[in-house]
């Protein structure tokens, strides 16, 4: 194999695996931007901080003790079932998914 199709399949191998990882950082810019709208109001929605209700865990701190692939089941069947002092309320699944991205970035 020569020099520039090792370079060329290098360079292909690599924008492969840039597409899945900027799909990725989009669906988190989408649920941070979510969380800002849906969340904030009783949650921290941000790396640190505290929740301006007190019963509403921080968003960080659910990325550190829940199993956040577990939480985008829990926003699509609507998150009240579960926990009857929120809102009733169903995120829709792609909704449920970029929430679930961004809660992942905060994971510590």
């Amino acid at each position: 194999m020569s020099g520039g199709s090792v370079l060329v399949g290098a360079t292909v191998a690599l924008h492969l695996l840039a597409v899945p990882a900027a799909a990725g950082e989009a669906s988190a810019a989408r649920g941070r931007a979510l969380a800002g709208v849906v969340c904030a109001r009783c949650h921290a929605v941000s790396a640190t901080g505290a929740s301006p209700m007190r019963q509403a865990p921080p968003f960080h701190a659910l990325a550190g003790r829940f199993p956040v692939d577990d939480l985008a089941d829990v926003l699509d069947e609507g998150a009240g079932r579960r926990h009857p002092a929120m809102p009733d309320f169903r995120l829709d699944p792609g909704d449920a998914a970029d929430l679930t991205a961004y809660i992942r970035t905060l994971k510590p």
